[in-house]
C-alpha cells in the first residue's frame, strides 16, 4: 500500500505529535507499505533523518488562516509521481481541511486525526469561530477520523461528524526499547515529571505539592523546554526547594528512557491533556503515576490499579497522593505488578495493524464506489 502522511509538524521539531508520526511511519514501513511524509520545510534547518520511509518537504506557510490551500499544488505533483492509494492527515486543520480538496480532485481516500490540541474547545484552531468552521468541514468530509481516546472522540463527535466515521486508535510506543535498563546519572531516588513547561501542563501545581511533602523525599526531576522555565525555577527558590527540584531540559532517545526506568514514579499535574504520551511511556518502563483526573488521563490511569488520580488545580490532593506512593508500604510494588498488562496493547506493531486495516477498508471501499 503507498500511503501519504500529510502533516503540519515533523522533525527537527520533537514533540509527541512527531514521534508518533515518526514511530507509525518505521512501523508501516516495516510492514511493507510504502510511506511518504508530506511536512513543512525550516528555514537554515537540515532537518532529515534516517528512517525507512521517505520525507517531502513543501514550504512552510505563514499563516493558518490564508492560502493554506497553496499546498495543494506540490501534494498533487507528489501524488502524480506516486499514486498515493490514501491521504492520512495529521491534524484535522489545516492538513484535514486541504485534503478534502484533495480527495474532490484525485478521488483518494482521506483519513483525519486530528492532535488534539487542534480540537479542544479554547486552544489553537477552536478560538477562530472561520477556522472552527473550516474543521468542522474536514471531519465532516474525511472518510474516516481517528480518535487517541473516547475523551478525543466525544469531541468529535460534537463537532457534527457521523459516529460511524470515527476510529478509536491509541499512540503506541516501542515496549523492545523498555526492555532494558541503564542507571540515568543521579546520585539520589527521584520523582519524575516529563512535558513541555507551559501553562496547562501544571508544573506551578506539582511544585507547590511537592514543597508540602514530608521529608525525606526523592528529588523532583522535570525534564522539557518551554517558556515558564524561569517562573518555574523562582517559584522553587521561592519554596526553598530549589536544591532538591532539578529542571534537566529537553531530553530523547536512551537518555529519556533511561530516565524513565530509573524514577520511583512519574507525575503529569496537567490542566488540559486530550491524551498525554508520556503515560504510557512511564506505564511502559514500569512506573506507577499520578495524574491529575482529567481529559484523557482517565482513560489511561485507572485509580488505586496502575496509578492514583487527583482533582485537577489540588496541590493538597497531589501532595497526598505522592506521600501515599513514597510512604505506603506495597502500594508502588502492587502497582508496578499489573503496569505490564497495561503497557501491551500500546506496542507499535499493535497500533500500526489497526491503521494498516482501517486504510484497507477506506482504499476497498473507495474502489467499490468507483467501480
Amino acid at each position: 500500500m503507498k500511503i501519504c502522511c500529510y502533516t503540519d509538524t515533523f522533525f527537527p521539531i520533537v514533540g509527541g505529535a512527531e514521534m508518533v508520526l515518526h514511530n507509525l511511519s518505521n512501523q508501516l514501513s516495516h510492514f511493507g507499505d510504502e510511506v511518504h511524509i508530506f511536512a513543512p520545510r525550516f528555514k537554515g534547518v537540515s532537518p532529515e533523518v534516517e528512517s525507512s520511509y521517505h520525507v517531502h518537504r513543501y514550504p512552510n506557510p505563514f499563516s493558518k488562516r490564508y492560502l493554506v490551500r497553496k499546498v495543494l499544488l506540490p501534494l498533487a505533483w507528489l501524488h502524480l509521481r506516486h499514486h498515493f492509494d490514501i491521504l492520512h492527515c495529521h491534524s484535522g486543520y489545516p492538513p484535514g481541511y486541504v485534503g478534502i480538496t484533495f480527495k474532490k480532485w484525485f478521488k483518494v481516500p482521506v483519513l483525519v486525526r486530528p492532535h488534539g490540541s487542534d480540537i479542544v474547545p479554547g486552544d489553537r484552531i477552536r478560538r477562530y469561530p472561520k477556522l472552527t468552521e473550516r474543521l468542522k468541514f474536514a471531519l465532516r468530509s474525511a472518510d474516516a477520523v481517528v480518535a487517541q481516546g473516547q475523551y478525543l472522540k466525544e469531541l468529535i463527535l460534537t463537532l457534527g461528524v457521523d459516529s460511524s466515521k470515527v476510529h478509536i486508535i491509541h499512540n503506541g510506543v516501542n515496549l523492545n526499547d523498555f526492555a532494558g535498563k541503564e542507571p540515568f546519572s543521579h546520585p539520589r531516588p527521584y520523582i519524575l515529571a516529563l512535558g513541555n513547561l507551559i501553562f496547562r501542563k501544571g508544573f506551578d501545581i506539582l511544585l507547590h505539592a511537592y514543597s508540602s511533602v514530608a521529608e525525606p523525599k526523592p528529588d523532583l526531576l522535570i525534564a522539557g523546554p518551554g517558556r515558564e522555565e524561569k517562573m518555574l525555577k523562582a517559584l522553587a527558590k521561592e519554596m526553598g526547594i530549589e536544591h532538591q527540584v532539578k529542571f534537566i531540559g529537553f531530553i530523547d532517545g536512551q537518555k529519556k528512557i533511561n530516565l524513565f526506568r530509573s524514577a520511583e514514579f512519574f507525575i503529569c499535574p496537567s490542566r488540559k491533556e486530550p491524551f498525554a504520551n508520556v503515560l504510557i511511556e512511564a506505564m511502559s518502563a514500569g512506573l506507577p503515576v499520578i495524574a491529575s483526573s482529567i481529559d484523557g488521563n482517565k482513560e489511561l490511569i485507572i485509580h488505586e490499579k496502575n496509578g492514583l488520580l487527583f482533582p485537577s488545580e489540588n496541590s493538597e490532593a497531589l501532595k497526598d497522593a505522592m506521600q501515599r506512593l513514597i510512604s505506603e508500604d506495597g502500594l508502588a510494588d502492587r502497582m508496578r505488578s499489573v503496569l505490564p498488562g497495561f503497557a501491551k496493547d500500546f506496542d507499535w506493531p499493535i497500533v500500526a495493524r489497526k491503521y494498516r486495516e482501517l486504510y484497507a477498508a477506506l482504499v476497498g471501499a473507495s474502489s467499490r464506489n468507483l467501480s
